[in-house]
């Protein structure tokens, strides 16, 4: 069957206005691509003021030469909500995906609601390919892969952003994502397929957990007069008072 795979750039969290939609439509079986599309919003592009407040408001002019190089389109949001939904129809599209997707229904529901206009994805299920990707990827050789190149979250549990299963799956820590729609659309259906999507079906939700936990071994040793009374390893701790006496559990 064919499914599609999606990304959307947006100015913020809180009131995700689009302002970037790509997407490709792939076949399960061939795993060709054999559809792709990418729109900069007219609406928000030409709020500068809005744009700006854009995280990655820097590749303002990415965008501007992808639109005189005819790579990219300028349409209003219910224009490319409508293409998007004929395009659904025309390749039988029942299924879609997207990395960290609960983010990007979100992004399609906020707009569609902001501009007054159809939701292409009413009808359509959207699947999470981080879940996947932490299900199908994240196995040793992944960790030791994040452990060579110290691919970890600022809390030190294990990357699982797309561009880090992207440099896993080639094998290359040069890989830098570019945080444009289409651009990460193609990247994550690759991830989609690594997973083994036309093995596992993957048309079921699995639960995504928050982080990839990373276990390290820590050495607590305590001194007194000079001398060390206590010394212990320890994976995880917490420290807490009793008494006057700090004990570790």
């Amino acid at each position: 069957m064919n499914i599609c795979v999606f990304d959307t750039e947006t100015t913020g969290l809180d009131k995700p206005f689009c302002y970037n939609i790509g997407y490709v439509i792939v076949n399960t079986e061939t795993e060709e691509i054999l559809l792709k599309k990418d729109f900069v919003v007219e609406q928000v592009w030409h709020n500068l003021p809005l744009f700006e407040t854009a995280y990655y408001a820097d590749k303002r002019q990415i965008y501007v030469k992808a639109l005189k190089g005819r790579k990219t389109i300028m349409k209003k949001f219910g224009y490319i909500t409508r293409e998007t939904a004929r395009d659904f129809e025309t390749y039988e599209i029942e299924n879609a995906y997207a990395f960290n997707s609960p983010f990007d229904e979100r992004v399609f529901n906020f707009n569609c609601e902001w501009f007054k206009c159809i939701n292409p994805f009413d009808n359509v299920k959207i699947f999470d390919i981080r879940s996947f990707a932490i299900e199908y990827l994240a196995n040793n050789n992944y960790k030791k892969f994040c452990e060579k190149y110290e691919l970890f979250t600022e809390s030190g549990n294990y990357s699982t952003t797309a561009e880090t299963f992207y440099r896993y799956i080639i094998n290359s820590i040069d890989f830098d994502e570019k945080h444009t729609a289409l651009a990460d659309s193609e990247i994550e259906a690759e991830i989609l397929f690594a997973c083994g999507l036309s093995d596992n079906g993957m048309t079921e939700t699995i639960p995504v957990p928050r982080s990839l936990e990373r276990v390290t071994e820590n050495y607590l040793g305590i001194k007194q007069d000079g001398q060390i009374v206590f010394e212990t390893t320890y994976n995880k701790m917490t420290f807490y008072k009793k008494k006057g006496i700090i004990q570790l559990r």
